[in-house]
C-alpha cells in the first residue's frame, strides 16, 4: 500500500489588494516557488484581486480556490473568518465587504484621534 499523497496548500495570504505588499501574480508566483499546489488569495474584505489571482494560479498549474478574510466586530471583539470557494462576482457579497471596509476607515480615524489626544500626532497619515 502506497502512502497517501500529502497536499501542499496555501489558503491564507494577502495581496496588495488589500494590505499585502505583492499583486495577486506576484503572490501567486511565490506561492507556486514553495511548491503549493491549492492556493487561495484571501485578501481582507476584499475579492477585487480574485480573478488575477484565479488566472496566475491556473497558468502556473495550480488549483485555486477563490478566498476572503472578512474582518467581523461582535461584542466588543473582533475575528477575522477566511471563506473560501464563493462567487467572487456576487454583488451581495461585493456590496457587503465594500461596507466592511468602510468602517475600518472610520475605527482608524477614532484610533487616531485618541493618539492625538495623547501626543501622538499624524497616526492615521503615517499608517496610510
Amino acid at each position: 500500500m502506497s502512502a497517501p499523497h500529502l497536499m501542499n496548500a496555501d489558503l491564507h495570504c494577502h495581496s496588495n489588494v488589500s494590505d499585502g505588499t505583492l499583486t495577486p501574480e506576484a503572490v501567486a508566483q511565490r506561492a507556486h516557488g514553495n511548491g503549493v499546489e491549492l492556493w487561495a488569495l484571501t485578501d481582507h474584505d476584499e475579492v477585487g484581486g480574485q480573478h488575477r489571482a484565479r488566472a496566475a494560479a491556473h497558468a502556473l498549474g495550480m488549483d485555486y480556490l477563490t478566498g476572503t478574510e472578512i474582518s467581523v466586530t461582535f461584542a466588543d471583539k473582533t475575528v477575522h473568518i477566511v471563506g473560501l470557494g464563493f462567487d467572487p462576482d456576487d454583488p451581495d457579497l461585493v456590496q457587503g465587504l465594500a461596507a466592511t471596509r468602510g468602517g475600518r476607515e472610520r475605527r482608524a480615524r477614532d484610533m487616531a484621534d485618541d493618539l492625538a489626544r495623547v501626543g501622538i500626532p499624524g497616526a492615521f497619515e503615517g499608517a496610510l
